[in-house]
């Protein structure tokens, strides 16, 4: 591979060998480059050197400051490379367009759609629009469109190139919508519209979804009876048999962000009808009142990480050097179903031993007997500390040195391995409020259902891990900080897109399913 002095050299050479080839215009100039690098391509490039050498000769105004400059900098970057790309596109979709003439098919109703010749239109790009012409076919049954070369080329129908729509659908995933279109707008000299922006992230989320749902089909663990298949399928980026891990953790816990549902007629209840009818009534700025009802979709989350990635940054601190997300809106099976094709990726079905960490939810206790492997369930003990203190608050008074004293005494039991012992000792608790005999019970009770996952002091001998942490922050950190912001409400089918994104983006494979969604299209 030639340096990149080397290459310069050589494009010096044949910039100098074009000029003293010819008059020196940039029509001939261009004509000489396009001999050596096609017609197209060589004017395209003549055009560039021109706004390079604009910008070049241009001075910088009196009040002018660094960052001006930068951003016409960046500006005529942009359009030196434009032309040139969009030449370079242009010759291969006329090379894609000879190599699959005849080869329109409907995609509606896989009759042949008859040639309606070249059609040039154009998309937003982080360069600026681009312009293509390609052969056009047009279905006469369905009046369904198809441009074979530009699908091949990885350019969709809508009006941004994919390039562009990775970038933004990235930012509208990690901040609010209005704060992506800023950003696209000053990172990439984009004017994407807010409307766009969520449209593009539907497209993907859906286009996600849907990859996601035929892979969990496809390495099901059970057939259509209920039974083990025969042979399990992986996905196709499975990690190699020798990385399997010795001990593998899966943490797993739900959080809530906000979600609305708009109601039929005959769902409202009376409060919800009269509302409806003041907002009328009243011409409320937004216009006529809405059925809608405010509710709580949970996202279910899911952290799966090897035992030899975890390390410890300090005395009582550790962290996880790799971790693999699963989130999902909805109920436990469809999430069980996605969890499975992460735990066949990661190889955690062939695991020594899988640890299972939760609060003790009843869908986590359920899934884990669902999976098709062996496992060890350990109650998070930071939970059941909570739980102590809580009780131990509303007991003896927040704060107070006797909700310390029994707080750290019913701890240390249960650290112990001695939670038989606080139950018992639950019993004798007496407390005159209602509120407060109500957290007595539901801890004896949330303490008797999980006696079996508490057995913390054999744990810690083996090495296990016993706080499920990273599930926590992922709630927060995966969910909470795009779906749970102040005054956010989701449609529950924006909110299930969202969640499926944000697991991508934290899963660092963003570019690798921008491709996996370019070959599926």
């Amino acid at each position: 591979m030639k340096t990149t002095e080397e290459l310069s050299a050589m494009w010096l050479d044949v910039v100098r060998k074009a000029f003293a080839e010819s008059d020196g215009s940039a029509k001939e100039v261009g004509k000489v480059l396009g001999a050596r690098l096609g017609a197209r391509v060589g004017a395209a490039l003549v055009e560039g050197f021109a706004e390079l050498a604009a910008y070049a000769g241009s001075a910088m105004g009196e009040d002018a400051t660094a960052i001006d400059e930068e951003e016409a900098a960046v500006a005529a970057s942009r359009r030196v490379v434009r032309p040139v790309l969009q030449a370079k596109l242009q010759a291969r979709v006329e090379v894609l367009d000879a190599k699959l003439v005849g080869q329109a098919q409907c995609e509606g109703c896989a009759g042949t759609a008859e040639s309606q010749g070249r059609r040039g239109r154009s998309w937003d790009s982080t360069l600026g629009p681009l312009w293509l012409k390609r052969r056009y076919a047009l279905c006469d049954d369905c009046k369904q469109g198809i441009a074979p070369a530009q699908k091949a080329l990885g350019f969709s129908d809508s009006d941004f190139t994919p390039r562009l729509e990775e970038v933004t659908t990235m930012m509208a995933a990690t901040v609010p919508f209005g704060m992506a279109k800023t950003l696209v707008g000053k990172l990439c000299g984009a004017d994407v519209s807010i409307k766009g922006i969520e449209e593009m992230v539907e497209r993907r989320a859906e286009a996600v979804q849907r990859l996601d749902a035929e892979e969990a089909v496809t390495c099901a663990p059970y057939d259509e009876t209920g039974l083990p298949v025969e042979s399990q399928r992986r996905p196709a980026d499975t990690v190699p048999a020798s990385e399997a891990p010795r001990v593998a953790y899966l943490e797993m816990d739900g959080v809530i962000p906000i979600t609305r549902e708009e109601l039929k007629g005959t769902e409202l209840t009376p409060t919800e009808r009269r509302r409806i009818e003041r907002a009328k009534k009243a011409k409320a700025r937004g216009g006529k009142g809405r059925r809608y009802r405010i509710v709580g979709r949970e996202v279910k989350n899911a952290v799966l990480y090897d035992g030899k990635d975890c390390a410890t940054e300090s005395p009582g601190r550790g962290c996880l050097l790799k971790k693999t997300y699963v989130s999902h809106l909805g109920d436990w099976k469809g999430f069980a179903a996605l969890l499975w094709v992460a735990m066949l990726r990661l190889r955690f079905d062939g695991a020594a031993l899988l640890v299972v960490l939760s609060d003790g939810a009843d869908w986590i206790r359920t899934l884990t007997e669902w999976l098709p492997v062996k496992s060890l369930l350990i109650l998070d003990l930071f939970h059941v500390k909570h739980r102590v203190w809580e009780v131990a608050n509303s007991l003896y008074g927040e704060g107070s040195e006797k909700a310390r004293k029994w707080a750290y005494s019913q701890c240390d039991r249960i650290e112990a391995g001695e939670a038989k012992k606080v139950i018992e000792a639950l019993r004798f608790v007496r407390p005159s409020r209602a509120e407060t005999r109500k957290l007595v019970d539901s801890l004896a009770g949330y303490l008797d259902n999980n006696q079996d996952r508490m057995d913390y002091p054999a744990y810690r001998m083996r090495g296990l891990r016993i706080t499920s942490g990273a599930v926590e922050s992922a709630n927060f950190h995966v969910t909470g900080t795009r779906l749970m912001l102040q005054g956010m409400r989701w449609s529950a089918e924006g909110a299930a897109q969202m969640a499926a994104l944000r697991a991508d983006l934290f899963n660092g494979r963003w570019e690798a399913r921008t491709r996996q969604l370019l070959r599926a299209a």
